[in-house]
């Protein structure tokens, strides 16, 4: 009888701040403890961050949960602050995952790129508090978030003819980070002399923790760099520029290819 009495102050006076301080007395506090963080969207113009907790009660009767304020510094700045809608009711005994979608666009995303593009890595902080009954429950996490260093691993020629040139681009991708990134709009292009030769893009590709390797495969036509094959075979050197633009940054590299290798087989 007692429990359901308490239970029922607790659905219908919450309001009341008077009686939130006497049901104190009865109300165990919960616990809220860090789990992981993943990234959401990733793209040029937003990045989601996705932090996991979970929130324990201990009490015998279940308890309402209001909201959950939150903050997001970066590099010990302040970077954005925000407020949850109403979470639900915890049951009794039990534990219930809280997940917030924290999204940093425009101003704060451009933030967060100067500082990963310039040092590398950036020390980010989220925190905030549970409010219940209330009683605001503080939790806090502190890490550091890495930029993926990108590096193009071997350029390989599959195949060659004056018509088509077929190659097959590694990228080699290392992610220090102890969550995976979601690589869904990198483009990527390759040009020679300042002709457009081919453009493309990643899509569904999981850059996980440690080292990665993603084949790109690309096709460009010699023919539309040399009149004929005869000037193809007095110059077979074919500089190639290969740009990659991802959320993060851009990268550009320079590579040279020779075809007389190949042309001669043909």
């Amino acid at each position: 009888m007692k429990k359901i009495l308490i239970t029922l102050l607790l659905v219908t006076l919450t309001g009341c701040s008077t009686l939130q301080n006497e049901l104190k007395s009865y109300v165990k506090q919960p616990k809220v403890s860090y789990q992981s963080i993943a990234l959401g969207e990733v793209s040029t113009s937003e990045i989601e961050l996705l932090p996991r907790f979970k929130i324990i009660n201990t009490n015998d009767f279940s308890i309402p949960v209001n909201s959950i304020d939150y903050q997001l510094s970066l590099n010990n700045k302040t970077l954005l602050e925000g407020e949850t809608d109403a979470i639900g009711t915890l049951p009794a005994n039990a534990d219930k995952e809280l997940n917030l979608s924290i999204k940093l666009t425009q101003e704060s995303l451009s933030s967060l790129k100067n500082i990963l593009l310039n040092e590398k890595k950036i020390a980010y902080q989220i925190e905030g508090t549970v409010n219940t009954l209330g009683m605001t429950i503080p939790f806090e996490k502190s890490a550091v978030l890495f930029l993926p260093e990108l590096k193009i691993g071997d350029l390989q020629v599959k195949s060659a003819t004056f018509e088509e040139v077929t190659l097959l681009l590694n990228l080699e991708i290392e992610n220090l980070n102890d969550f995976s990134i979601p690589l869904d709009s990198v483009r990527y292009g390759v040009s020679s002399a300042g002709k457009e030769l081919f453009t493309g893009g990643l899509s569904n590709q999981k850059i996980s923790h440690g080292k990665n390797s993603i084949e790109v495969p690309l096709s460009i036509k010699p023919s539309d760099l040399f009149s004929n094959i005869f000037s193809l075979l007095l110059d077979p050197q074919l500089p190639l520029s290969i740009e990659i633009e991802t959320p993060f940054y851009s990268k550009s590299f320079q590579q040279r290819i020779d075809l007389s290798l190949f042309m001669s087989n043909q």
